[in-house]
């Protein structure tokens, strides 16, 4: 498991802004919905920003959000998509930072492409809840474990380590400009892997949403496999 690149941290500190809305006025109690369900709005909104899913996200949890006196919108899709297309730039600044300052306006197309191509990958990882655990309860709060699954790109090198080491290697110009493309068409055409893990969903009552505020540490994980 590689350390996390800061550009992938700063992907994950803007999406977890546009986690967040302002507070709108009390809706009707959302239809009722299986954990197994649930999970797979938060991963096609979290992982594949998926527009209709944010939307049933959204409305799903609104009454929960709006009695505990948070904001009405878990999720703002405008803001998920704009996070996205600030990544190519951002990230591929922070990649063509690591090579020497003469090359680095050269190197900065490859690098914008090879995080649009990550970007991509990740928007486009085929995820699904496979399995709910039953239900458990403890102190009042009732708890289902979800195991879910996504078929993830499976690059020779993770991109931030594969960055770093053609930074160190001593290319030139035209050696590092084409390093990066070739390291951006791995996330194009390599195979998959799979990543599995468990999502979480609790709530105090039957009559209340599931829900995991704390969404998004799960699916950040994401970042190792690629």
């Amino acid at each position: 498991m590689h350390k996390q690149f800061p550009a992938a941290r700063l992907l994950a500190a803007t999406l977890a802004a546009a986690l967040m809305q302002p507070v709108m006025a009390a809706e009707p109690t959302a239809v009722e919905l299986a954990p197994l369900a649930v999970a797979n709005l938060y991963i096609k909104t979290i992982i594949n920003q998926d527009e209709a899913s944010v939307a049933q996200l959204n409305a799903y949890l609104r009454p929960t959000r709006l009695a505990g006196q948070q904001s009405a919108e878990y999720a703002s899709y405008s803001g998920l998509k704009e996070a996205d297309a600030k990544f190519p730039t951002e990230t591929g600044k922070l990649i063509a930072d690591l090579f020497p300052a003469p090359m680095r306006a050269a190197v900065t197309p490859a690098a914008e492409l090879l995080a649009a191509n990550v970007i991509a990958a990740k928007n486009g990882a085929a995820c699904q809840a496979t399995k709910a655990d039953p239900v458990t309860v403890e102190n009042g709060m009732q708890t289902a474990a979800v195991s879910f699954e996504c078929q993830v790109v499976k690059v020779p090198v993770a991109w931030a380590a594969a960055a770093q080491q053609l930074a160190k290697s001593g290319c030139k110009v035209e050696q590092c400009k084409a390093g990066l493309q070739k390291i951006a068409a791995t996330y194009t055409s390599a195979p998959k892997q799979t990543w599995r893990a468990v999502f979480a969903v609790s709530r105090e009552k039957d009559s209340e949403a599931w829900r995991n505020d704390f969404a998004r540490e799960t699916f950040d994980e994401i970042w190792d496999y690629l």
